[in-house]
C-alpha cells in the first residue's frame, strides 16, 4: 500500500519509536527504510511500523546523514513533517533586488526587520539568505556605508517591511524586479538538521 505522506500526517499523529534502518539516494530521489511505531495504521503497535518513505524530485535542502543513520537513536526521524511550499512566505519566489543610492543611517534596524520576517515565517533559511553581505556583520556594515549597493531580495511580504524602514530612515532606494523559480511541491524536515524540498513524499509498507 502507498500513501501520500502529506495526506497522512495531517490525519494521524506521527509517533515513535522510530529509527531508519538504511537510506539510498540516487537519481533526486530519497528512500528510507524505516521500523518502529506504525503510526499510521488502523491498530498501530510498537513494532508493525516497517515502511519506506520515498522522496522523490528533490531540489534544494541540507542533508543530515549521521543524524538519520543513528541506529541508537528511536526517534530519528526527529520533527517529522511534510507540508506545501506555497503556505510558507519565506519560500516563495523572489520578486525584487534592492538597491540604495546611499549609506543606511541605521543598518541593524533592517538587519533585525529581516531576522524577525523570517523567524516569524518560521523560516529555514537565514537573514544572509536575503540581505546581502550579512553573514558577517561586519561585512553588513561595510556595505551599508556605501554609497550606492545592493540591499536584499526576496519575496513580496519582505519587500513591503523593507520598503517602510527605508522611507522612515529616508534613504533614496530603487527596486529591479525579478522572476525567481518557485520550490518544489512539499517542505520535508526529518532528523537532526535535514530538510529539502521535493515533488513527491510517500509512504509504503513492507
Amino acid at each position: 500500500m502507498i500513501y501520500s505522506l502529506f495526506d497522512l500526517l495531517n490525519d494521524k499523529t506521527f509517533s515513535h519509536p522510530s529509527t531508519v534502518a538504511a537510506a539510498e539516494l540516487s537519481g533526486g530521489a530519497l528512500r528510507l527504510t524505516v521500523r518502529g511505531y506504525g503510526w499510521w495504521k488502523e491498530q498501530p503497535t510498537w513494532s508493525n511500523g516497517d515502511a519506506v518513505l520515498v522522496f522523490s524530485g528533490i531540489s534544494s535542502g541540507a542533508l543530515d546523514g549521521e543524524a538519520l543513520l543513528d541506529l541508537e537513536d528511536d526517534e530519528a526521524l526527529g520533527n517529522f513533517e511534510v507540508v506545501y511550499s506555497d503556505s510558507l512566505d519565506w519560500a516563495q519566489p523572489a520578486t525584487f533586488s534592492l538597491y540604495c543610492s546611499e549609506p543606511l543611517p541605521e543598518p541593524l534596524a533592517v538587519y533585525d526587520i529581516v531576522e524577525r520576517w523570517v523567524e516569524q515565517s518560521k523560516g529555514i533559511k537565514a537573514v544572509p539568505d536575503f540581505l546581502h553581505g550579512s553573514a558577517r556583520l561586519s561585512t553588513f556594515l561595510d556595505f551599508s556605508n556605501s554609497p550606492f549597493f545592493m540591499l536584499a531580495h526576496g519575496p513580496d511580504s519582505l519587500r513591503s517591511l523593507l520598503e517602510s524602514e527605508l522611507k522612515r530612515q529616508n534613504v533614496r532606494h530603487q527596486f529591479e524586479l525579478s522572476q525567481g523559480h518557485p520550490e518544489s511541491r512539499y517542505l520535508v524536515r526529518l532528523a537532526g538538521d535535514t530538510w529539502f524540498f521535493c515533488e513527491s513524499a510517500t509512504l509504503e509498507e513492507i
